[in-house]
């Protein structure tokens, strides 16, 4: 990332942090189409409801299958996973097997 990339990361993500969510989308909006600024659009949608956080963890589950050590991403799903279940959201970070089927006779 180059210092002026990083620069407008962190900008974004501290606007994100203050919750300046209409200043954030704006900069967003100019921003690179990158996967790093992904995991802002993407938190932006958790802040103002416009992603589902199941959505999100799928999302992210999908950039961080692309980029393991993308910046932001791991927090970011971790935050989506205590959202997802504090709503009682169907999560695949709370997922389990479903119980075994009986043969039938």
């Amino acid at each position: 990332m180059t210092a002026g990339h990083d620069a407008l990361y962190e900008t974004i993500d501290q606007l994100l942090a203050k919750e300046a969510l209409d200043e954030a989308r704006q900069a967003l909006e100019t921003a690179p189409r990158d996967q790093t600024f992904q995991v802002l659009r993407i938190k932006l949608g958790l802040l103002d409801a416009s992603l589902a956080p199941g959505i999100a963890m799928q999302k992210l589950i999908q950039l961080m299958r692309e980029t393991p050590d993308l910046r932001g991403a791991k927090s970011l799903y971790q935050e989506a996973s205590k959202l997802a279940y504090s709503g009682r959201e169907s999560s695949v970070a709370h997922s389990h097997p479903p119980p075994p089927v009986a043969p039938k006779r």
